[in-house]
């Protein structure tokens, strides 16, 4: 199976610098996929109020909760395809890329028809303020009408990265990008359109990098050439897709409860509190694209590796991804503290929203690298096929964990640093048990013998 010029052979020579040829295009393409969702926020805090930055805020949560099944089984199409290609395995990489896509299209259009009809309940349900939720359903419906064309483009370049290209999902996310902040500008600062505009120009990018992936897949020539005629669900695939995508989909849901009740009670404290989480939401994003990268690597690295029955590599592979996403996270981390305020202010230059904003960033960038090695892990033990055991630690460390929080301290000290102490400590709690269980089931695979000898060159 001869590769795409494009692509990344995982299972051959030093791992080192194929990770990190690998990890910096990826990384680059989150980082600009924040940053212009950081213009969506930069310009709503200087062209409008802070009520309107509450009410974009307040539907991230209850659309990742939307999402985050979806995408779960994108990172299974991720793991099933980067398995197929170090297997060798041409017809079923075939069938698994068509999957994909077929996933892509059904899932799109589930999640625009049932979020547009129930987008006002859903927020009435976490107490969305009055002052704030005409404006919070107008942005997310808007928003809904490109959802299906960025599950192609996230499916789309799941396929690409398990291959090893991490180039042209960065390339096609630019040229989206750049469409949305010259749209936001134009929506918000020159038809003065409010939050429709910012979720209009977001809505317009998406169909953009849809319609762009698909055309670079359909004329492609290597492995991920896609044939309209033979998209469809290929049961076996679809099923092994499955099998890993929906614990990793339900594992983001449980995150996003807590989130979805941590958000709840944020509304609770008022709109300052809330504008401000929402604007120190921003500098976390610039670091989390690191956190997203390395995972994403992680997973793609392993799930070659043992698809090709070089497990050792796998090892390694999660080890190399581990030191880096640590020494990021805290060498960026401690950077951010020093420049807080003053990031923070070029969002929004309300003193009490960058104060509220202040107390989260200085718990969170802190502990980041926390949240980096927990993600690794789970990373490196779905690339392996194992879904359902960071599944479960995920519900007990982390959701469980946090509304137990939720119910017994937060009600004690009604304030956004005692509410968000919450996060690190669950990170931690994940951290621990998915390494354990990634080294553990590794180890055996090694003393099996399975691993061939070339692979422990």
């Amino acid at each position: 199976m001869a590769p795409s010029r494009y692509n990344v052979n995982m299972c051959e020579g030093p791992l080192l610098g194929k990770i990190i040829r690998f990890v910096l295009p990826l990384a680059a393409t989150y980082l600009l996929q924040h940053l212009f969702h950081f213009a969506d926020i930069v310009v709503i805090g200087r062209f409008a109020s802070h009520r309107s930055m509450a009410a974009i805020g307040t539907t991230t949560d209850l659309n990742a909760l939307m999402l985050n099944l979806i995408w779960g089984v994108s990172v299974g199409a991720n793991v099933v395809v980067a398995q197929c290609y170090g297997a060798g395995d041409r017809k079923a990489l075939t069938h698994a890329v068509h999957s994909s896509l077929a996933l892509a299209f059904f899932f799109g259009a589930l999640v625009f028809a049932g979020g547009f009809v129930f987008a006002r309940s859903m927020l009435h349900g976490i107490d969305v303020p009055s002052e704030v939720i005409d404006r919070s359903v107008l942005y997310w419906r808007i928003c809904l009408c490109g959802t299906p064309f960025m599950l192609i483009y996230n499916y789309s370049c799941s396929v690409l990265r398990a291959l090893g290209d991490t180039r042209r999902p960065l390339f096609l996310l630019t040229v989206a990008g750049v469409v949305n902040v010259v749209l936001n500008l134009v929506f918000v600062i020159v038809f003065r359109m409010d939050v429709a505009g910012v979720a209009l120009a977001t809505a317009l990018s998406q169909v953009l990098s849809g319609v762009l992936v698909l055309r670079i897949m359909v004329r492609a020539t290597g492995a991920e050439k896609v044939m309209f005629r033979h998209i469809r669900f290929y049961w076996p695939q679809v099923k092994r897709m499955l099998h890993i995508g929906i614990p990793a989909g339900l594992q983001g849901a449980c995150f996003s409860i807590s989130n979805v009740l941590i958000q709840q009670s944020i509304n609770s404290i008022g709109a300052y509190a809330m504008a401000g989480n929402v604007v120190c939401c921003q500098i976390e994003g610039a670091l989390y694209v690191l956190v997203i990268a390395v995972y994403q690597t992680a997973m793609s690295f392993s799930g070659q590796n043992y698809g090709a029955k070089r497990y050792d590599r796998s090892r390694r592979s999660v080890l190399i991804c581990l030191g880096l996403i640590c020494s990021f996270t805290a060498a960026v981390g401690w950077l951010s503290l020093g420049f807080g305020r003053e990031l923070l202010g070029l969002i929004q230059p309300d003193q009490l929203v960058i104060d509220q904003a202040m107390e989260r960033l200085r718990l969170t960038m802190s502990t980041y690298f926390l949240l980096g090695a927990m993600d690794v892990f789970t990373g490196g033990l779905r690339g392996i096929g194992r879904s359902v055991l960071p599944l479960v630690v995920s519900l007990l460390g982390a959701c469980v964990y946090r509304i137990i929080w939720i119910w017994t301290v937060f009600p004690r000290c009604r304030t956004l640093g005692s509410l968000l102490w919450s996060y690190p400590i669950s990170w931690f709690l994940v951290t621990a048990v998915n390494g354990a269980l990634f080294f553990i089931i590794v180890n055996r695979l090694i003393a099996r013998g399975e691993t061939p000898v070339s692979a422990r060159r």
